[in-house]
């Protein structure tokens, strides 16, 4: 499928806002829990910050290899502003040459985005002034995906959100957190 301009925009969004986000981790965060109930905040941050590269790898061609075990303990947003402008660079350029990919950019927002819930969830900060534009493009990819019914580990099925809640946490919702 030909590159939407506007999916890798939504990224570069998702990728910054998250990054503004760990920015503020301290060394007192990292051992809080998160609604990835198999996380901490430290392996939260070293997934946010894997998956650019990860995500370069599978446009490479190459299998992703999720089970890195990196560790970043300082400068978690820096990390992660480097390794999502190589993301962003790659796709300006397979958008320009006109290539083709299964890949989605879009996909890729949405899988930061709710991750990015899930940190401010755990820092206890509130997501309602992050682009919410970034969270309904991302949960109309989720929803174009994987549908609502989920049978793996990464994703659960989708839950339904308070009303009056903002697009972020309606994202998380149908990501299968209890919001």
């Amino acid at each position: 499928m030909p590159v939407d301009q506007v999916g890798i925009l939504a990224l570069q969004r998702a990728l910054t806002q998250a990054a503004d986000l760990l920015d503020d981790v301290t060394a007192a965060d990292l051992d809080k829990s998160t609604p990835c109930t198999e996380w901490d905040v430290r392996r939260l941050a070293n997934h946010l910050i894997a998956a650019p590269r990860i995500f370069v790898t599978m446009l490479q061609g190459a299998p992703p290899g999720w089970n890195g075990r990196e560790d970043y303990a300082v400068q978690l947003g820096e990390e992660l502003r480097t390794r999502g402008n190589t993301l962003i660079n790659l796709w300006r350029e397979i958008a320009g040459s006109g290539e083709e990919t299964m890949a989605d950019p879009d996909w890729q927002a949405a899988e930061i985005a709710t991750h990015t819930w899930d940190l401010a969830t755990a820092l206890g900060r509130s997501t309602d002034g992050l682009d919410q534009s970034v969270a309904q493009r991302s949960l109309v990819a989720m929803d174009r995906i994987l549908g609502p019914t989920r049978k793996g580990r990464a994703w659960a099925d989708a839950r339904s959100a308070p009303d009056g809640v903002d697009a972020y946490t309606h994202l998380a919702a149908y990501a299968g957190r209890e919001v």
